[in-house]
């Protein structure tokens, strides 16, 4: 069957359901035949009783908008000629066309039952890389025009060009990767399968667009990097003579404003690393911190032909240096800075894995099928087979640890892929480059290591530098998580490992049934010390508040049951591994490679096995964590370093000439004293700058403290929450929305929302974390996208988070935001701070607290134009002697009310009155 005629359609309706009696209230479609557009029709229909307030804001229809227009059987013989031998296409066809068949039959007309695509879904394979599928930003992205989004006319037409586009990137696939997805279209629930089969049948076998195919997969070709011949010094004085010349920068940088703080910290940058020294610069919203520091380094890396490493806490803050700063760098500049990013190597797809993953042809689930359909698309569109970059269907994170590079991964060359390998070409990318733009746990990793991963580099910038301690906990910590294990021991059994095995080891069946049995007592050992481990945990020793984690620093008589078991476990696995030893003589040559790193991963497992529960050291911290979901056994052992000053300091900081350590919040009172000190380096000779905000705070911004608020510790937290959800409520009468509240735990988020939600009417969406999503990308879209709109967000939402503009005004703090008490490392580091006679909250607690409050308040104001006020409902923030630090920390001119919530309420309602 060939499929020439498509009716691409959309669907504006009353709700979500209609067998739950929603209506359509608009229907538009485009009819395309041969790849034209021969025909459009749009239409309200009247039939709706009432539009709820929701569906009104979203899509712009009001009941007076259907007055006098057909109802739904009056077009029907229209829309089914239209639909005569034609394929449904609509975004989200198992929306749209459910929807058109129940008003059908409701109409006395038999439903459509024609082939069906739906461009959500290939949109998805065919455009892997986007950030969102929903058509207003696939749009946006693509450069295809939508005017009038969630209104049916506009979105059919979007809906038809993205049709052709997909279309067109079909017919350009290459053949190696039709063939590939014509196996798997089957699993689409598009009827797309004549249309690959049909690209496939046209395909050229010659390589194109510069993809090559290698042992049947199609793969891009690295592109060549052009470097222009090396040019005299530039001198930072001649590049900011430049930045002061606003019509040059104007033509480079849109919108350009000449900021002397930016200035000041290329000249102090520039210093740190002419000097050699060690700088910490605080450099608040609005400075232009990255470029600031991006300059001088490459001016620097330059000149000296030396390598500058340039580390952030996030892989967004990196993608963002590569894909938006790093252009505007080679702008700038009278040259082009070699740069390179580069990751852990679990972030790049490993192109052996993937040869064995496709010449797999079970049948898997439906998001596998498409995960893999959307695989052999990007891989003839990637340079650099980073998985970031992909944006795979639910569920994938097994699918991309079974693609992910490991470290037996190409390691070799004698491996066929070694020299297309995405990791050894990020390295060697790396090993030629002047800038690498690199993470924290990368960074970390390359000194826990000594200098494997990371090219050799004596200068670094380190970006998000208050996260740089907590990030190093975490990379010089180890852990294991019961299904680490028990996954190696189960794939000795699997179909897999025990083919290898049976094969090498025929000759010898009395030693193969020896390991098998060795196997399932390691199995039941390990099970059993788990299990142990969750009776100690339910007895509640050092268990937190959420009744989900627990400390095993002591050695009582509990914890030596569980030691007990893992022993026990422990003489199992080494009659297993030393049966490997005698085996290894024994089995056959050209299994020995995957048995081997079989066996090393076990080898390494229990490694961990004896540091965590065995061999527990001093000055390191450990405990369990079990999640409230899930079988008993499903517990995570972890341990840290209580202390991790004298790490950084001994195998980092001495060993470089120069860092600058940098980011928007590391001082506390005006003083660097905290971050020095946390990141151990008292005894460095420490250059120090302190940038002001740009932004006009007087005008842009105020602090409101409702006075009458209740105290926790008084009142208890009901009250409290009572009256944080009554103002709450309050102010988003006065503002409309567009106000998000920043909670400490969720389970004060999770009551506040459950009293809030019925108290609002239709015209508000109240969005809270962990309640419609946890991801944070997706509910701040959803906060942007609707103009009432209350997010609710807990601890990753108090940084990171850039909404610009009208869409946030109000920020409320529902507690001022300390460290949890059940955390192991904080607590640890909180018990040495009692033995030696100091405060743990003066020295640990507060100064944490009031770094992670500068950064919440840092989410409102983004930009010259950004303005509003925050509102912080806890009183200590006025009431407590340390209060007052709070507010020091932030800038001198921000406004701070102290007054009754109902004369706040006033206060707020005169703020947007003029015009806020």
């Amino acid at each position: 069957m060939t499929l020439s005629k498509f009716v691409v359609m959309d669907l504006e309706t009353t709700g979500v359901s209609a067998a739950a009696g929603d209506k359509i209230i608009q229907i538009a479609y485009v009819v395309l035949e041969n790849g034209e557009k021969v025909k459009t029709f749009s239409s309200f229909i009247n039939g709706a009783d009432q539009i709820p307030e929701f569906v009104q804001q979203l899509t712009g229809i009001s009941l007076e908008d259907l007055e006098g227009a057909p109802a739904f059987q009056d077009i029907v013989p229209e829309v089914l000629t239209d639909l005569s031998d034609a394929c449904f296409a609509a975004h989200n066809a198992d929306f749209d066309l459910p929807f058109l068949n129940e008003a059908l039959e409701e109409a006395g007309y038999l439903p459509f039952e024609g082939p069906v695509v739906d461009t959500v879904e290939l949109s998805r394979i065919f455009f892997p890389s986007e950030d969102s599928f929903r058509l207003g930003e696939l749009s946006a992205s693509l450069g295809i025009t939508h005017q009038n989004p969630h209104q049916a006319d506009s979105d059919a037409e979007a809906a038809a060009d993205l049709w052709l586009r997909i279309h067109t990137k079909l017919q350009q696939l290459p053949s190696a990767a039709l063939k590939h997805l014509l196996s798997l279209a089957t699993s689409w629930k598009s009827d797309m399968y004549p249309l690959v089969a049909e690209a496939y049948e046209k395909a050229a076998e010659t390589e194109h667009n510069g993809i090559e195919t290698y042992r049947g997969i199609a793969v891009k070709k690295p592109a060549a990097s052009p470097r222009g011949d090396r040019s005299e010094p530039v001198l930072l004085e001649d590049v900011l003579s430049t930045f002061k010349q606003s019509k040059k920068m104007e033509a480079v940088f849109p919108g350009y404003v000449f900021r002397s703080g930016q200035a000041e910290m290329m000249t102090f940058t520039d210093t740190i690393f002419s000097e050699n020294e060690t700088g910490l610069a605080e450099a608040g919203t609005g400075t232009g911190k990255t470029l600031a520091y991006l300059i001088p380094a490459a001016l620097h890396a330059w000149n000296n032909k030396e390598r500058i490493v340039v580390s952030t806490e996030t892989i967004q803050l990196q993608e963002q240096i590569l894909k938006k700063e790093v252009p505007l760098l080679e702008k700038l500049l009278p040259f082009k800075p070699k740069t390179a990013l580069l990751k852990g190597r679990h972030h790049y797809a490993c192109l052996q894995k993937v040869e064995r993953l496709l010449e797999n042809q079970l049948h898997e689930s439906y998001e596998t099928m498409l995960a893999r359909s959307q695989l052999l698309v990007w891989l003839t569109e990637t340079q650099t087979g980073d998985l970031e970059e992909l944006n795979l269907a639910a569920a994938s994170h097994l699918f991309m640890k079974e693609i992910a590079s490991d470290p037996d991964s190409c390691s070799s060359p004698d491996c066929p892929w070694f020299s297309r390998d995405f990791y050894q070409r990020a390295k060697q990318q790396a090993r030629e480059a002047e800038l690498i733009i690199t993470n924290h746990a990368l960074l970390l990793t390359d000194i826990a290591y000594e200098s494997q991963v990371i090219p050799a580099y004596r200068k670094a910038v380190i970006d998000e530098a208050h996260h740089l301690s907590e990030a190093a906990s975490r990379q010089f910590g180890i852990s294991l998580e019961y299904a680490d294990m028990a996954r190696l021991l189960n794939e000795f059994a699997g179909r897999d490992q025990k083919g290898v095995l049976d094969r090498a080891l025929e000759h010898l069946p009395e030693r193969l049934n020896r390991l098998t049995i060795a196997f399932e007592d390691a199995k039941q050992e390990y099970h059993d010390t788990f299990l142990m481990m969750y009776q100690y945990l339910s007895h509640g020793a050092g268990t937190s508040e959420s009744g989900d984690r627990a400390r095993t620093v002591h050695m009582d008589r509990k914890w030596a049951l569980v030691q007990d078991a893992a022993a026990r476990f422990r003489a199992v696995m080494q009659d297993i591994l030393d049966e490997w030893v005698f085996l290894q003589q024994e089995a056959a040559e050209k299994d020995l490679p995957k048995l081997t790193a079989f066996f090393q991963e076990l080898e390494d497992k229990l490694s961990l096995v004896e540091k965590l529960i065995l061999q527990q050291q001093e000055g390191y911290v450990y405990w369990l964590e079990k999640s409230a979901k899930g079988p008993k056994q499903s517990i995570t052992v972890y341990s840290s370093p209580t202390e991790v000053d004298h790490l950084l300091a001994d195998r980092f900081f001495r060993k470089k000439k120069s860092v600058l350590l940098t980011s928007a919040t590391m001082t506390v009172d005006k003083s660097f004293t905290y971050m020095i000190e946390e990141l151990g380096l008292e005894d460095f000779e420490i250059r120090t700058l302190q940038v002001a905000s740009p932004f006009r705070w007087k005008e842009q911004a105020a602090i409101f403290i409702p006075e009458d608020m209740p105290l926790i510790k008084e009142d208890g937290e009901e009250l409290y929450i009572e009256a944080l959800v009554e103002t709450v409520y309050r102010l988003s009468i006065v503002t409309q929305g567009k106000m998000m509240v920043l909670f400490t735990s969720y389970d004060m988020l999770r009551r506040a929302y459950r009293l809030l939600q019925p108290m609002l009417d239709e015209s508000y969406l109240l969005i809270g974390q962990g309640v419609q999503s946890k991801s944070r990308t997706k509910l701040v879209k959803m906060f942007q996208q609707f103009d009432r709109s209350i997010l609710f967000g807990t601890s990753s939402f108090w940084e990171g988070v850039d909404i610009p503009g009208e869409d946030l005004s109000v920020l409320v703090m529902a507690r001022l935001p300390f460290p949890p008490p059940g955390d192991p490392v904080f607590q640890a580091k909180s018990d040495k701070l009692k033995k030696s006679g100091d405060s743990p909250f003066m020295k640990l607690s507060l100064p944490k607290a009031v770094l992670r409050f500068k950064q919440g308040f840092g989410r409102l104001i983004r930009s010259e134009k950004d303005s509003g006020f925050i509102v912080v409902m806890d009183r200590r923030i006025i009431t407590a002697r340390y209060g007052r630090k709070f507010l020091k920390s932030l800038p001198e001119e921000v406004a701070v009310y102290e007054e009754s919530i109902h004369d706040l309420e006033s206060r707020a309602a005169d703020w947007f009155r003029k015009g806020l």
